[in-house]
């Protein structure tokens, strides 16, 4: 049996429930479309399986999650639980700094990978490599209609574009709040206007409002 606090006080009772490691994590995930156990994991870098089999299964107990053919979906209960996922966000992003050693420039890529919409990229599949010089460590970017994700060995795919830059612009870049030097992009100018609409897509960032460049020429 899951322990508690043993009050009546409501934010003691949601806290059972919120505040345990990992579920915030895991209920992001949800948020932005992750429905099967192995896309959770990918957005949780340090999250063991066993964990994460046990967070589910008591979300799942206290009403958050339901599963459905295999897949985890947030039931009305869950979608209401994430206001308060955004409201922690956006009370962090103004009052909290993360430190360099929390730069983590997969799960940036992967958050990003997340949030842009496959119906607004200029070609039926862009692929972009990011060479980062400070760890000198290689990612893909490989967005297609079929869906997103973020390589950690070459896809095979050709590439559309280079970036290449360190793990800070990376990070600035992906919030929204990109310095005007510290990067170097080998790729077709349509690229580059699609790298501007990529920047801040954060609801924690600078909002930035997609273009749809679907009539860009490839």
């Amino acid at each position: 049996m899951k322990k508690g606090y043993g009050q009546h006080c409501p934010i003691a009772l949601g806290a059972e429930v919120f505040a345990e490691r990992w579920t915030p994590i895991i209920l992001r995930n949800l948020m932005v479309g992750c429905h099967r156990f192995n896309m959770i994991l990918e957005g949780a870098p340090g999250l063991p399986r066993s964990v994460l089999s046990q967070r589910l299964r008591r979300l799942e107990e206290d009403g958050v999650v339901e599963r459905r053919d295999h897949e985890y979906h947030l039931t009305e209960c869950g979608r209401e639980l994430t206001d308060v996922c955004m409201a922690l966000g956006m009370w962090a992003s103004r009052w909290r700094e993360p430190q360099p050693s929390h730069h983590d420039p997969y799960l940036a890529l992967w958050t990003m990978s997340r949030l842009i919409e496959p119906a607004l990229l200029p070609c039926p599949r862009v692929v972009l490599r990011f060479d980062l010089t400070d760890r000198s460590e290689r990612y893909w970017l490989v967005l297609s209609v079929s869906g997103n994700e973020v390589c950690l060995e070459d896809p095979g795919f050709a590439e559309d574009g280079v970036l290449t830059t360190d793990t800070d612009w990376l990070i600035r870049w992906q919030s929204g709040s990109t310095p005007p030097t510290g990067a170097v992009l080998d790729g077709p100018p349509w690229l580059d206007r699609a790298l501007t609409t990529w920047s801040g897509l954060t609801p924690f960032g600078r909002k930035v409002l997609a273009e749809d460049l679907s009539q860009s020429a490839c």
